[in-house]
C-alpha cells in the first residue's frame, strides 16, 4: 500500500460490520452487534486480510470504529481481543467503554485531565 492508496472505513449495518477498503477492495472488517440495554456497540471480531497485514490497517480500522461510535454518542464494548489491546494502548478512548464493561474486561480506568499517567 502506498501513500496514494484510497483507504476508507464504512459501516455495513446489514452485515453488522465496519468494513475497511483499500482502493475499493475489502482489506478488513470489525464485526459488531448493537446492545440495547444498556445501549452499546459490542465489537466481536477484528480481521485484516493476510495480504494487507503489517500495514497498520487494523489500528486504523479500530480507531475509525471508535470515532464513529463517538460521533453517534454510543459507548463501545471491545470483546474482541485486538480492540481490547488497542483501547488499552489509547487511554484517550477508555472513557468510551462503560465503567462496568471496563471492569469486567480488566481495562484500566481512564485518566482525568491533568492526571499523570
Amino acid at each position: 500500500m502506498d501513500d496514494s492508496s484510497d483507504v476508507q472505513v464504512r459501516e455495513d449495518p446489514d452485515r453488522g460490520a465496519f468494513v475497511l477498503t483499500v482502493d475499493g477492495v475489502e482489506a478488513g472488517h470489525v464485526d459488531y452487534r448493537r446492545r440495547t440495554a444498556p445501549a452499546a456497540l459490542v465489537l466481536i471480531h477484528t480481521e485484516v486480510e493476510p495480504a494487507w497485514g503489517g500495514q497498520g490497517l487494523g489500528r486504523r480500522l479500530v480507531r475509525a470504529v471508535f470515532e464513529a461510535a463517538r460521533a453517534e454518542e454510543v459507548p463501545l464494548v471491545p470483546l474482541c481481543e485486538y480492540a481490547q489491546r488497542w483501547v488499552g494502548l489509547h487511554p484517550e478512548y477508555l472513557a468510551d467503554v462503560p465503567a462496568h464493561d471496563r471492569q469486567k474486561l480488566g481495562l484500566p480506568e481512564p485518566q482525568m485531565a491533568g492526571e499523570e499517567q
